[in-house]
């Protein structure tokens, strides 16, 4: 899960949802407790009206005339309201005009103790039971034990404690899903900053800005502040570079060139002047080499994309007039909208070595082409020519070695590519061609 607003999203469902369960269950639990006390609270008023209307022998018999029974359904039979009244033996010895049969407790309550609990009815149902123990001393002095059971159908309160989580639930899960509606919305305002410098990181690629514009949240800001204080670091840089080196390249060559003019002068000693020659050239050539190495760009995230097929055909045109007596012939296969993030001094340095090294060896057909594939640019260069040896491609690779010795050459060209290519995290292979000769391909990423 690479998505910021993604994590937070899921992140916040899980505790909202915890949330939302925990409360549902304190709701629940808090309800059902406030519904039991009250039926607790209306079943001991209850007992108290019926033991203000006992009438107690003195022989211990108990008895509530039907008259003054406190509540009515006490007196119709099967209401679902029940009273009975239990002697110290567990017997029943007095019953509402309601009820029938008896109910049983597992342990009648102590005297003074009150019992609030569930028990089936005489039609095997459940009710709420409240049970009081208590002692009745009549006149002689006797006293006697009962428990008054006070019962009532629970029917009509489970019916409304799940009418109530019937209600509970729907409620809590839509208030849910609203507020996780409300945590995506705040979600993409508050991530908006993020995805403006998403766009303007892109459109910097494009090369439409080198700077990141806009104002941004102050969490963001240095970031932004950062990131254009690293690209103008970084232009400059490159540029400084590139300069310097070219001050370097002018100030080399020059002395460079007059000792070449000294050494073609005439004189008695031509091995010597030979050898002179030899050796400027030959410093020449790794100046060039470390010149062109010290140069490169490299890969840079930020770079800005550039068309291939305009280097290529800018190359092509140039090497065809250089290697003009030869007649070499230049084709390409490079799509126009085909685009990499490259320095274009990088890849003409890298197109152009290879494209003259295939140019100087490679025979008198050239073909080039171009591909992106899986997030990867490959350039194919092949020739027409008498290919690499075998079993000798990776030494190619390295510099001052040569694979046609008849012609002049410090072994460098395909040095210099190799340096390239590793810059830019890429490969270099080198392989046999279609039309005979030699291909060089190479792979470049392209993210």
């Amino acid at each position: 899960m690479n998505s910021l607003r993604a994590r937070l999203l899921a992140a916040t469902g899980v505790l909202l949802l915890a949330f939302i369960i925990l409360v549902g269950f304190a709701l629940e639990t808090a309800v059902s407790k406030r519904m039991y006390q009250a039926q607790r609270d209306r079943l001991q008023g209850l007992t108290y009206a019926l033991l203000g209307n006992a009438e107690i022998t003195a022989s211990g018999m108990f008895n509530i005339p039907t008259g003054v029974l406190p509540e009515a359904d006490l007196a119709r039979p099967g209401s679902g309201l029940y009273a009975l009244t239990l002697d110290g033996e567990g017997n029943t010895i007095w019953r509402s005009p309601s009820m029938y049969g008896t109910i049983q407790l597992e342990q009648p309550p102590a005297v003074g103790a009150w019992q609030f609990t569930r028990a089936t009815g005489p039609s095997n149902n459940t009710l709420l039971v409240l049970a009081f123990g208590f002692r009745w001393v009549v006149q002689s002095g006797q006293n006697y034990r009962y428990t008054l059971i006070v019962a009532e159908d629970a029917s009509a309160l489970i019916g409304q404690m799940n009418r109530f989580r019937s209600t509970l639930w729907p409620v809590l899960f839509v208030a849910a899903l609203a507020l996780l509606i409300v945590e995506l919305l705040i979600l993409r305002w508050g991530l908006a900053p993020l995805r403006r410098l998403a766009q303007a990181l892109h459109t910097l690629q494009r090369d439409e800005q080198r700077q990141i514009g806009g104002r941004y949240p102050s969490e963001i800001q240095p970031l932004v502040t950062s990131l254009n204080t690293m690209l103008a670091n970084d232009e400059a840089r490159l540029q400084r570079y590139r300069n310097a080196l070219g001050d370097l390249a002018h100030s080399l060559k020059t002395p460079m060139a007059i000792l070449h003019g000294l050494a073609d002068e005439g004189g008695s000693n031509t091995l010597a002047r030979q050898q002179a020659k030899h050796q400027l050239e030959r410093m020449n050539d790794i100046l060039d080499y470390q010149l062109q190495k010290a140069a490169a760009a490299g890969k840079r995230s930020l770079a800005r994309p550039i068309a291939i097929a305009p280097v290529v055909a800018r190359l092509a045109r140039a090497l065809s007039k250089v290697y003009a007596e030869q007649q070499v012939r230049f084709t390409t296969a490079v799509a126009a909208s085909l685009k990499a993030r490259i320095d274009e001094g990088d890849l003409t340095e890298l197109l152009g070595t290879v494209m003259d090294n295939a140019a100087k060896y490679g025979g008198d057909r050239i073909h080039v082409a171009a591909e992106i594939n899986a997030n990867e640019l490959r350039l194919i260069i092949d020739d027409n020519g008498a290919g690499f040896p075998p079993d000798y491609d990776r030494e190619l690779l390295e510099r001052g070695v040569r694979a046609d010795t008849t012609r002049e050459g410090q072994g460098l060209g395909l040095a210099v590519a190799a340096e390239l290519v590793r810059s830019y995290t890429g490969t270099i292979e080198l392989d046999h061609s279609p039309q005979g000769g030699a291909r060089v391909i190479i792979h470049l990423p392209v993210v």
